[in-house]
């Protein structure tokens, strides 16, 4: 079941990275460059993970290769998130956002007593901070009265991306099983969900 998983999320951000990629190409726009890189790292992440478990019949016992990757995909997202605030934006300030570490930083916690320390420090740390800014973004965005409010949609698809790979994350720490009764898998489903809505949040706010 994990590999079906895998392998159709792995479809998913192959597509969607396309899409983006062809965006570009018209565009010659920055953000859609980032959105590029965004997808075509995760795609390598899950690529190196799912052919791992398709020659050995096991998850990767090593899991360098693929978080490398993973890590590279968030700092494009985090990156991409910057890119498209505003002046205006970034002078915004919202208590809210801090929901973003008090509940990231108990769960890195957590996490780092069932894996390892650095990975888990640097993903969780920079999804915190994407957080941060996708909870201001949205807030700002949806004060707007004019196009610039179309920004919401990509920190709501940011922020579900975000909350999805925690939910992936922590059900990976209680396995229950290799069937669909294992939440993982669907969390897993909903982050290929939320990886493909990604591309159209990015167009509007692109064009906002």
């Amino acid at each position: 079941m994990e590999l079906i998983v895998n392998v159709s999320q792995l479809a998913v951000t192959f597509a969607a990275g396309v899409g983006a990629g062809m965006s570009f190409y018209k565009a010659r726009s920055q953000p859609y460059f980032l959105l590029t890189c965004f997808f075509g790292t995760f795609t390598l992440g899950s690529l190196h993970w799912s052919l791992y478990m398709l020659l050995f019949n096991s998850t990767p016992q090593v899991f360098y290769v693929s978080e490398l990757a993973w890590i590279a995909s968030f700092v494009f997202l985090l990156t991409l998130d910057f890119t498209l605030s505003t002046p205006g934006e970034r002078r915004f300030h919202h208590p809210a956002a801090w929901l973003a570490p008090v509940i990231g930083v108990p769960l890195m916690i957590f996490y780092m007593t069932h894996g390892e320390i650095l990975g888990n420090l640097l993903m969780c740390g920079i999804t915190m901070v994407a957080a941060w800014l996708s909870i201001r973004g949205m807030i700002f965005a949806r004060r707007q009265n004019d196009v610039r409010r179309n920004r919401q949609f990509f920190h709501i698809a940011v922020l579900s991306i975000i909350v999805i790979e925690y939910g992936l994350w922590t059900a990976s720490c209680f396995w229950v099983s290799d069937t669909l009764t294992n939440p993982y898998f669907w969390f897993d489903f909903l982050l290929s969900a939320s990886l493909f809505i990604l591309l159209p949040a990015t167009r509007k706010a692109v064009e906002a």
